[in-house]
């Protein structure tokens, strides 16, 4: 298959995809609150998104890994994330709301690994690889979050700018999904099958143990995720806030683009520590303020809260797990080492927040990355050998 045309397909789909996150993450937020739910209900709303983005993505990944459909699954996910939000529009009762996220999380937060791993499958290495694909959709997210700030063209007083603006990103993504070239069958199918056949599909204890680090960090990662854009709006008064946002994807684009560098010369398990400590480090610094200079300058730790995070977990999987095995263990990373945690960081978030202030909030969420942090110092070298990544990525080729 030719190279050009797997780059050319999968920057096209990364930049469309990102462009509908660079909507929703930082916006859903106030589009609920511009709707008159309380902080304490927004929570739990961003909360259920997440607990739902836990088993769609396994569902919906297990099913794309049985009939080799990715594009199929993925294009219904986004057209189905674009019908569910509009009822949002239309009522303000919060048994419909939570009908509707919880859909919405079921299928749309299934997009990131059901693209992973269709790229994942029909690259040559993918563990390397694959950032710089995957740096197409931080560029994306930065680009469209300075265009919203710039333009105006959304408001974080108006829902119906918001639900505009993710129909139309979400609804270009879900159409250029049919430009990449589907995952080969055949030869490729049977040795797959051969290989789960001989039950190392990579989803044993060491794995399990990763992800329940990622799952740490991604908890404490939670409570920016849930909360930044109220906290920007609260503390500041500021209803637009991709300005900020844009600060933190422009600093992971250069993290993301030399990813496959730095996992070889520093090794996965190093990566993830450096991580686990910015998070902490990150939430510490929006502890400092009222300045929006700090909240600025914590931005940048993006770079390795999100650019070496995920990348170094998703280089884990690529080279850790089977590749017919590798849609479930994307979806297994994205919703229990992702969706699981930021549910819990969400929906406890938004009650303690009530109670206690954002203060609270992030000194407490900035203490959980640290336990991840302890377990990798003392046990690193068991779960996350050097050799590890060298073998699997020597699998992955077929070495």
């Amino acid at each position: 298959m030719p190279t050009q045309k797997i780059s050319g397909s999968a920057w096209t789909n990364y930049v469309l995809l990102f462009a509908s996150y660079a909507i929703l993450t930082p916006y859903l937020q106030l589009f609920l609150k511009a709707r008159g739910l309380p902080v304490s209900e927004i929570g739990f709303l961003l909360g259920l998104l997440e607990l739902a983005g836990i088993g769609g993505p396994i569902i919906l990944g297990h099913l794309a890994d049985r009939r080799v459909a990715y594009r199929l699954v993925l294009f219904s996910g986004l057209v189905m994330s674009v019908l569910v939000f509009i009822p949002l529009q239309l009522t303000t009762a919060l048994p419909v709301f939570m009908v509707c996220i919880a859909v919405m999380g079921f299928f749309f937060r299934a997009g990131i690994p059901l693209l992973d791993s269709m790229v994942g499958r029909i690259l040559p290495d993918p563990a390397r690889q694959y950032g710089r694909l995957r740096v197409a959709g931080s560029i994306s997210f930065t680009v469209v979050s300075l265009v919203l700030q710039l333009t105006g063209a959304i408001s974080g007083d108006s829902s119906l700018s918001i639900l505009a603006s993710f129909g139309t990103a979400t609804g270009l993504a879900a159409l250029a999904v049919w430009l990449i070239p589907a995952p080969a069958r055949g030869g490729q199918a049977r040795a797959e099958s051969a290989v789960n056949a001989g039950n190392v599909s990579g989803l044993d204890t060491r794995f399990w143990t990763v992800i329940g680090i990622i799952f740490l960090g991604r908890f404490g990662l939670g409570a920016y995720y849930s909360f930044f854009s109220l906290y920007l709006k609260d503390s500041f008064g500021l209803s637009g806030v991709g300005f900020l946002w844009a600060i933190g994807s422009l600093a992971e684009i250069p993290m993301v683009f030399f990813s496959g560098n730095l996992i070889r010369r520093l090794g996965i398990r190093v990566l993830l520590t450096l991580s686990l400590v910015a998070v902490s480090l990150r939430l510490g610094m929006f502890i400092l303020a009222p300045s929006l200079l700090v909240v600025g300058l914590a931005q940048l730790l993006h770079a390795f809260t999100f650019g070496t995070f995920h990348t170094a977990s998703v280089a884990y999987v690529n080279s850790r797990v089977a590749p017919g095995r590798r849609g479930v263990g994307m979806a297994i990373y994205n919703g229990v080492g992702g969706g699981l945690p930021t549910f819990l960081a969400a929906s406890l978030g938004g009650l303690f927040l009530e109670s206690h202030g954002y203060r609270s909030l992030f000194l407490v969420y900035a203490l959980v990355p640290l336990a991840g942090v302890a377990m990798l110092l003392l046990f690193g070298k068991r779960i996350l050998p050097a050799s590890d990544f060298q073998y699997a990525a020597a699998r992955l080729k077929g070495g």
